[in-house]
Parts: structure tokens; sequence; C-alpha cells
């Protein structure tokens, strides 16, 4: 996984593109939160009402990822392959089914355990997100960050681990109280609900969901 700083500014022209929450993560990356039983993945242009965008040659409308039950299908719109087969119907995939958009997008669907129904979605090689992440999260009924490999998100500098869970339709974060947690500089006792704009701090912790 890379490990990006926040942009700051860029000289680049960047597009509009209607945007996904964003779990920023100091030291570790950006992922983009996907908590609908349904995603769209399209190109990433102007007014193209997709879930997850991508700067490269697809389709408006690539695939659509469906979460059923622990499990999730892809659904083609397009030329889709999974692990070098072309579909023509929704398919179940696997912990690193390779999925090929077109003849140029590829991406690896990661479900490092099977004791929860989340899923980690990586672009292989120079393709990009819009806007620039690490991975999407498609997310079931929980999601582990930590230091383990079997995390969702691996934070190899942590010793403690985050599990954000649902809880209606809200997220809640659950973390040892030995990591001295604190929302907007005030100490708080775990469980307690993932806000969008709030600013998470521990003793290793820093992260934020936009």
């Amino acid at each position: 996984m890379s490990h990006l700083a926040r942009p700051v500014s860029s000289s680049a022209p960047t597009i509009a593109m209607p945007q996904p929450k964003i779990l920023w993560i100091d030291g570790v990356g950006s992922y983009a939160i996907c908590d609908q039983n349904e995603v769209t993945i399209g190109q990433a242009f102007p007014g193209n009402q997709v879930d997850l965008a991508i700067r490269g040659d697809l389709s408006r409308r690539a695939a659509v990822i469906r979460r059923h039950g622990e499990d999730h299908l892809v659904q083609p719109l397009q030329s889709v392959h999974v692990n070098g087969t072309e579909i023509d119907r929704a398919v179940v995939l696997c912990d690193g089914s390779i999925i090929s958009l077109g003849s140029r997008i590829e991406l690896r669907y990661v479900k490092p355990t099977q004791l929860s129904g989340s899923a980690r979605l990586e672009l292989i090689g120079h393709t990009r997100w819009q806007p620039l992440l690490s991975a999407a999260l498609l997310m079931g009924e929980s999601c582990v960050l930590g230091p383990e490999l079997n995390s969702h998100v691996v934070c190899p500098d942590w010793t403690t681990k985050v599990v954000l869970f649902r809880n209606g339709k809200e997220w809640m974060c659950r973390v040892s109280e030995q990591a001295n947690i604190q929302i907007d500089g005030k100490l708080v006792r775990a469980p307690f609900p993932l806000v969008q704009g709030q600013r998470i701090r521990g003793d290793e912790i820093s992260m934020t969901l936009e």
C-alpha cells in the first residue's frame, strides 16, 4: 500500500467529481469508504456520477460491485475480465481476484480475513483514482485498521488496532483505552461514532474522515 501525504496544493488541473467519504490515516494513506450495497466504477470526468472514478481508458460506467451477504460480486457494464476470463454476468470475487476493465485498467480485490465481509480494492500499475487514493474499502459489517497483515488497512507503525463497525446507519470506532484517543482535543472513551470532519488522535493514531 502506498504511503500518501495529504495534498496541500497542486498546479495541475483538477477534475470536479463527486467525492466519496475518505478516511485519511496519517503516515499510511487515504481510503474511500464505500458502505453502500452497490458501488459503481467508471471513468473520471466532470459530471460522471459514479462512486469510484478512475483516470484511464474505460467507460463512463464500467462495472458495479455488489455486496451480497459476506461476499462481493462484480457485474460487468463494459468488457470485464476476472482472473483473465471475460464475464457476461455477475460473479463472486475471491481474495486476490484481478478485475480487468477494458484493456488497460486492472484492480486487485483483497479480502484479508473471512471473519469480516469487508474488502479492499486496489489499482494495479500506474493508473490513478480520482481523487487520489491508496485504495477503496468495500465495507461489510466491520473493518480493521491495525498492524497485523490480515487487517483491512495495514498500519505498520501501530501496536494497537481500530475496529470500525456498523451501528444502524452510522459507523462506530472501537479501540483500546490505552490508546488515549482524543477527538478535536478532547479525551473520549470507545466506542464512539466516526463523524466527518473530526480529528481523531491517540498515542499512535491520527486520522480524519472527510
